[in-house]
């Protein structure tokens, strides 16, 4: 049966504070404790930095003249550092690279040897660079002390959301983190895609989402949004199954740094 896309823009996307209570509410029915991470005593470090000289020159119009879309970058790349604790010497990916200047940072100012891996660099693993799906990076078993992900997880078309968990279980040293956000979870179970009719049918789309969401002026071709009980089936499930542990944070106070900010969930996964 044919997927019936709704010319919706972002209205199946809620991110309200009722809305946002509700999720939190609907996973601690669940069983699951989310932790609240309050943003506003990051705010200053976060600013000083945004002054590292890889966020100048090309970089600096990332989203073009729309400053917040360097905000919210640059913030999501200081607060993975932040939880995921790089020490010198350690092993890293930068999931869904795609010209980060992630990995940069991570060797100049960690001294953590850092491989870029996205899906659009030619397969396999090529000095610091890896090419390929990312539920299958030709790594060594525990050979990564940890894994950051910018938004780059809600990306992952058909199954490799589910099979990365198995991955991430395979990839981690013992200690071993994955740093993913935004954690894109909301009411609603939503497919987006911002590629007309003709473009999409090699998309794999989920056959059980609630809604398919067509937006045109967001330049993605797949776009994947949670609900409670698909972050359950796909996400926490399997990541248990395959031995790691799940955390959740949910950010507030975001307007301490820029109120158009759209991070609200963080996924963590650690191994043992």
């Amino acid at each position: 049966m044919p997927i019936e896309f709704e010319q919706t823009g972002w209205s199946r996307i809620d991110i309200s504070p009722t809305a946002l209570n509700s999720v939190q509410e609907q996973l601690e029915r669940n069983g699951f404790q989310v932790e609240n991470f309050d943003l506003t005593p990051h705010a200053a470090g976060h600013r000083a930095y945004l002054e590292l000289p890889e966020y100048a020159g090309e970089y600096r119009s990332y989203g073009g003249e729309d400053v917040h879309c360097l905000l919210e970058k640059s913030l999501e790349h200081y607060l993975s550092f932040a939880l995921a604790h790089p020490v010198a010497g350690q092993t890293a990916i930068d999931v869904g690279s795609c010209q980060s200047v992630v990995p940069r940072i991570m060797q100049r100012v960690y001294e953590v040897r850092c491989y870029e891996q996205d899906l659009s660099y030619p397969a396999g693993v090529h000095d610091n660079t890896i090419g390929g799906s990312a539920d299958n990076i030709p790594l060594p078993d525990a050979s990564v002390d940890f894994m950051m992900l910018h938004c780059t997880f809600e990306h992952f078309e058909g199954v490799a959301d589910t099979g990365f968990m198995a991955e991430s279980a395979r990839l981690l040293k013992p200690g071993g983190r994955v740093v993913s956000l935004p954690l894109y979870l909301n009411a609603n179970y939503c497919n987006v895609s911002g590629r007309d009719a003709g473009e999409r049918v090699d998309i794999t789309f989920d056959d059980d989402a609630d809604h398919y969401c067509h937006v045109p002026e967001w330049d993605n071709r797949f776009g994947r949004h949670y609900s409670v009980e698909a972050l359950q089936r796909r996400v926490i499930d399997p990541a248990k199954a395959a031995g790691l542990n799940v955390r959740i944070l949910r950010c507030h106070h975001w307007e301490a740094i820029d109120p158009r900010l759209w991070l609200r969930w963080i996924l963590m996964l650690e191994k043992p």
